[in-house]
């Protein structure tokens, strides 16, 4: 009984040092292509970083959000780049995508400033 135990115990301590071992050998950083928690995913899908601008637009209650924040992160980097004559890295599709979303960026900032001199909304 005596010898049943310690074997568990030692399995429990084996299995918790290689669990710890795993995550500290873990990269810290994700490579996903589709991890919309990096910038690099908002700068490279022209549609959604769109998508979430209009929507963030639309829900100034939201605008703090790691989403919206990340998309225009993505929108001012992307538009810097244009800026600075730099290629854009969207993916070939850099003019009208780029002036639509710059639009909504436009769009938002004015809706950011309505409800600074309005706070009741309307």
């Amino acid at each position: 009984m005596r010898g049943g135990f310690s074997l568990i115990g030692l399995l429990l301590v084996v299995a918790i040092v290689g669990w710890q071992a795993k995550s500290m050998f873990a990269p810290a950083v994700s490579h996903d292509p589709n991890d919309r928690s990096t910038i690099e995913y908002w700068v490279s899908h022209n549609s959604d970083r769109a998508t979430m601008l209009a929507w963030c637009q639309r829900n100034p209650q939201q605008q703090d959000s790691a989403s919206c924040q990340l998309a225009t992160a993505a929108q001012m980097k992307l538009d810097a780049e244009v800026q600075s004559g730099e290629p854009a890295q969207s993916g070939g599709q850099g003019g009208g995508v780029d002036q639509a979303s710059q639009g909504t960026s436009d769009q938002l900032n004015a809706s950011q400033d309505a409800n600074a001199v309005d706070p009741g909304g309307q």
